[in-house]
């Protein structure tokens, strides 16, 4: 009886073993059209080969910190807790574009090529060459999310003209960065983090992103304050130094305070010192002058 119970428990450990080293099953395409459904998109399919390029410097990028690793659909296990699974999509209709999104509990990214790329055209030095570097930027972004464990907010951004950088306000109104914004600024600084420890003289592993970023920032900040000048010169209205929804800064600012991450400087910390006075403390001293706004008893007409 002895023996008979001795193999019994031997057959259950070999079987646990041969389970064990079974191959999770592949079902990342059913888990993306569930997605894809839900939130009323299209995927994307140009280019997987491009795409999976990129998320291979991604994942060199990220792998020390974060431990994890994003796949597309043609290789994620929902059973494995390392992937996180890539959607690129394209939205239904023309009424809103976005660029991405990440769900930390449910371990998947929402990314937009064609927005990203159309945003590259017009807002970088190199039309040619800066679509990668931005792509793998705004995906580090992402991860940044899953290092904070917070989940970012779907940035949807209005089709309408003039609503690019940041929506038309009240420049009577301050804008301030809100705990919900903040989240996005400090995935963003986690972004530049990683991109800083592959240029450390002792890491050198991933250069080809590292160098890639580092070079875009720069031009990237420069073309947006350069585009800003322009389009709003002589305006009366600084709606455009607002955010484009309530829960993401307004991206001048952030591509901005990225730069200074990199090459902190004098400079680079003045022009955020300006923008953010002229966001938040400067509306407050135009309420003064006014005549709208009640500016107290001393300003009421004789007998009122």
């Amino acid at each position: 009886m002895q023996k008979i119970e001795s193999v019994i428990g031997w057959l259950a450990v070999l079987l646990f073993c041969y389970s064990c080293k079974q191959p999770l099953p592949v079902d990342g395409n059913l888990v993306e059209n569930q997605i894809i459904t839900a939130n009323n998109l299209r995927r994307d399919f140009t280019d997987p080969d491009f795409l999976q390029s990129v998320l291979n410097d991604v994942n060199c990028a990220d792998s020390a910190v974060l431990c994890k690793k994003i796949v597309l659909a043609e290789k994620y296990h929902s059973a494995d807790t390392t992937e996180i699974l890539l959607i690129p999509f394209t939205p239904k209709g023309d009424n809103y574009r976005s660029s991405a999104y990440s769900d930390v509990a449910q371990r998947f990214v929402l990314i937009n090529p064609v927005y990203i790329r159309d945003f590259t055209l017009k807002y970088t030095l190199n039309d040619t060459g800066s679509f990668r570097p931005v792509l793998e930027l705004m995906l580090l972004h992402e991860m940044g999310h899953f290092l904070l464990r917070k989940t970012g907010a779907f940035d949807v951004v209005s089709n309408s003209p003039g609503s690019g950088l940041g929506q038309q306000k009240d420049n009577n109104q301050p804008e301030y960065l809100t705990s919900v914004k903040k989240v996005e600024m400090s995935a963003d600084s986690l972004a530049i983090d990683m991109v800083k420890r592959k240029l450390n003289p002792k890491n050198r592993a991933c250069l080809d992103i590292a160098f890639s970023i580092e070079r875009i920032v720069p031009g990237m900040q420069f073309m947006l304050a350069g585009r800003r000048a322009i389009d709003h010169f002589g305006a009366p209205d600084e709606g455009f130094l607002h955010e484009p929804s309530n829960d993401h800064p307004n991206l001048e600012l952030r591509i901005t305070f990225m730069n200074y991450f990199l090459f902190p400087g004098d400079s680079l910390k003045a022009m955020i010192d300006n923008y953010l006075y002229d966001r938040t403390v400067a509306p407050v001293h135009r309420q003064e002058f006014d005549p709208k706004i009640f500016q107290g008893q001393e300003k009421r007409p004789p007998g009122q």
